[in-house]
C-alpha cells in the first residue's frame, strides 16, 4: 500500500475558481524557504501566492492549503488546470531521499485519484505531471525543483513506480471547508520564502499589490492593470513614469 504522510490544513486566502476546467496536471515545486515558513508565507494575504500542498523537509507530514476544487496561485498560466504541490527546502541545496520518496508518492496519489497516467508532460504540455522549470516563461519562469535533467529523470521513474502501488482509499486534513482567512496568531517568519525572483514580472506585480493594496493578477504578465499601476507606483515615488519596471522602480519595490 502506498504510504502518504499525515496531513493538516492551514487555509490560504490566495485561491480562485477554476471556472469548470478540469485538473489535468500536477505541478512540482519547491519552495526556497522552510516548511513553517512557506505554510506562513501563503497564509497571507499580501503574498498573493499560495500552493495545494506543502511538504515537509524530512517527507513525515504535509500541509493542505487549498481545496482542489479551487486553482492555487502558484503556476500562472497553468493555475486553472494544475495541483501544486511544494517540496520544503532549496533547489541548491538539494533534498533527501525522504523527501523525493514521499514528493513521488503524493504526486502518483493524486495522479491516480483524479484518473491521470503517471506520464513526464514535459513543458506542461498534455496530461500528467511536469516539474515548475518544465512550464517556462508561461509558468512564472522559475528553475524549481531542479534544472538537473539526470535527477528529474529518475524523480520520474519514481513517481511511475507508485503509481503502480495499492493506493489508499483517501488522503485528508480532517474539515477542509473551512472559511479561506488567516490563521489565528499568524505572524510573519524570520525565515524568508524567496516565492519570485525579485524583478520578475511576477514578483512585480506581488509588490506593487502589496505597497498600493491593490489586487492585480500574480500571473507575469504585462497586461493593462499591471502597466497602470506600474505607472501609479512611478508617479507616487517621482520616478521616471513610462510603464516600464526597470532598474530604478525595481529598487523602489523592493525598498
Amino acid at each position: 500500500m502506498l504510504t502518504l504522510p499525515p496531513l493538516k490544513w492551514t487555509p490560504s486566502p490566495n485561491f480562485s475558481g477554476r471556472n469548470g476546467t478540469k485538473i489535468d496536471l500536477v505541478v512540482v515545486h519547491d519552495c526556497e524557504g522552510s516548511y513553517a515558513g512557506s505554510i506562513n508565507w501563503f497564509a497571507q494575504r499580501a503574498s498573493q501566492v499560495s500552493a495545494h500542498y506543502v511538504l515537509r523537509e524530512d517527507g513525515a507530514e504535509a500541509t493542505q492549503m487549498v481545496e482542489l476544487e479551487n486553482k492555487a496561485w502558484h503556476a500562472c498560466a497553468f493555475n486553472p488546470r494544475s495541483i501544486g504541490v511544494e517540496m520544503a527546502g532549496f533547489s541548491r541545496k538539494g533534498f533527501g531521499a525522504p523527501e523525493w520518496q514521499t514528493a513521488a508518492n503524493i504526486v502518483a496519489f493524486l495522479l491516480k485519484s483524479h484518473g491521470l497516467p503517471a506520464r513526464w508532460a514535459e513543458s506542461g504540455i498534455g496530461i500528467g505531471f511536469c516539474s515548475h522549470y518544465d512550464l517556462g516563461v508561461a509558468g512564472g519562469g522559475h528553475s524549481d525543483p531542479t534544472t538537473d535533467h539526470a535527477v528529474w529523470r529518475n524523480f520520474v521513474l519514481m513517481v511511475q513506480n507508485s503509481w503502480g502501488q495499492p493506493m489508499p482509499d483517501s488522503w485528508g486534513a480532517g474539515d477542509t471547508h473551512l472559511p479561506p482567512a488567516l490563521p489565528p496568531g499568524y505572524t510573519p517568519t524570520t525565515d524568508p520564502r524567496a516565492d519570485e525572483p525579485e524583478g520578475s514580472l511576477a514578483w512585480v506585480q506581488m509588490r506593487l499589490n502589496a505597497v498600493l493594496g491593490g489586487h492585480l493578477k500574480v500571473d507575469g504578465l504585462m497586461g493593462s492593470m499591471t502597466r497602470s499601476a506600474i505607472v501609479q507606483f512611478q508617479e507616487t515615488h517621482h520616478l521616471h513614469i513610462d510603464g516600464i519596471p526597470g532598474p530604478m522602480t525595481i529598487k523602489a519595490l523592493a525598498a
